[in-house]
């Protein structure tokens, strides 16, 4: 629609604590969305929830960490104002892409603790690894019409979510 999310700490001097913020492309004032905290976000289909992380900072660098700050996935219900954690995971679970009845995010949780694409079915609650990399961790991962980029190993992907495929975009330059 016309209105663009963003995060930013113009209420908090703790560079953790974060808050969403929503302005129209009009121009007019910020509104800061209800919830205490936030960090990256997306929004279902029709607006009436969003999916997001409660920490503001992103932890690139905070390779395999398991503590007090491991982030999860929120889903937050603008009519209820219900809250409700779907990832409740030690891991880091970052950067919620919702698609349909899906949320993808990034997680580090398995026994290698590689950022790896995860996906969580809303339907059954269900959450499943789509990727599989042992070296490197996926990084910046954006999600399209039907499809999410991301970077690994320096390379760019493209994760096609109807075929659930993997593939590595050749890029040439003139």
């Amino acid at each position: 629609n016309k209105t663009i999310a963003f995060r930013s700490r113009m209420i908090s001097f703790n560079s953790f604590n974060g808050s969403l913020f929503t302005v129209d492309v009009d121009g007019n004032l910020q509104e800061q969305i209800p919830v205490p905290r936030g960090g990256f976000c997306s929004f279902s289909p029709d607006d009436k929830k969003m999916a997001y992380n409660r920490v503001f900072r992103d932890f690139r660098t905070w390779k395999r960490y398991r503590g007090g700050m491991a982030d999860d996935i929120w889903i937050y219900d603008f009519q209820t104002k219900q809250v409700e954690n779907i990832t409740d995971n030690p891991a880091q679970d970052i950067i919620p892409m919702w698609h349909g009845t899906k949320i993808y995010f990034l997680s580090d949780r398995d026994e290698l603790k590689r950022m790896n694409l995860y996906v969580y079915d809303l339907e059954s609650k269900q959450t499943s690894k789509i990727t599989d990399y042992i070296e490197f961790d996926i990084k910046f991962p954006s999600l399209g019409v039907n499809t999410i980029i991301y970077e690994n190993a320096g390379y760019l992907y493209k994760f096609d979510l109807t075929t659930q495929q993997s593939e590595k975009i050749n890029i040439q330059f003139a």
